[in-house]
C-alpha cells in the first residue's frame, strides 16, 4: 500500500496528463505553419531539430544509454513516489509530477524514433535548442533543489 494513496493518484493521474499536454505542444509547435509564423519573433521561434543525445547534445549518439538512464529515473520516481509521498507536501509533488513527465515524454520519443525532436529555439541568445520536456525535467530539478534546502533550512530551526 502506498504511503499516501491519494497523494500517488494524484502523482501518477497528472504525470501522464502533462506528458501528454507536452506531446500536444510538440506536435503544434513542429508543424510547418507555426514555424513559418514564428520565423520573425525576436524572443523565440519554432524550429524541428533531431537530437540524439541529452540536454546540449551531450551523450550524442548514445540513444541506448539515454533510454535506459531515463526507464531507470522513471521507476526510482515511480518507487520513490509510491513509498514516500504526502498528500500535504504539494510543493514537492509538483517538482516530482513535472521530473516525471519531462523524464517520460523524453524517454518515449526515444523508444519510438531514437532521437528527442527540439522545437524551441531562443533569437535573442545564443543557446540550445530544447523541447517542453527539457523545460520540464530542468524546473523541477530547480524545485526539487529549493525544495530539499527549505526541508534543511526548517530542520535546523527546530
Amino acid at each position: 500500500m502506498p504511503l499516501d494513496k491519494k497523494a500517488f493518484i494524484l502523482y501518477i493521474l497528472t504525470s501522464i496528463v502533462l506528458w501528454q499536454f507536452g506531446i500536444s505542444v510538440r506536435d503544434l509547435c513542429i508543424k510547418p505553419d507555426m514555424q513559418f509564423l514564428s520565423a520573425n519573433n525576436p524572443l523565440f521561434s519554432f524550429v524541428y531539430m533531431k537530437n540524439t543525445g541529452g540536454a546540449f547534445s551531450i551523450f550524442h549518439d548514445k540513444t541506448n544509454f539515454l533510454i535506459i538512464f531515463g526507464i531507470f529515473v522513471v521507476i526510482f520516481l515511480l518507487i520513490y513516489a509510491y513509498k514516500r509521498l504526502e498528500f500535504s507536501q504539494k510543493f514537492k509533488i509538483l517538482a516530482l509530477i513535472s521530473l516525471t513527465a519531462g523524464v517520460l515524454g523524453n524517454l518515449v520519443e526515444r523508444l519510438e524514433n531514437g532521437y528527442v525532436i527540439d522545437f524551441i529555439k531562443l533569437n535573442f541568445i545564443d543557446f540550445a535548442v530544447f523541447n517542453f520536456f527539457d523545460i520540464l525535467i530542468t524546473t523541477s530539478v530547480i524545485l526539487l533543489l529549493f525544495y530539499i534546502i527549505f526541508e534543511e533550512i526548517k530542520k535546523r530551526a527546530k
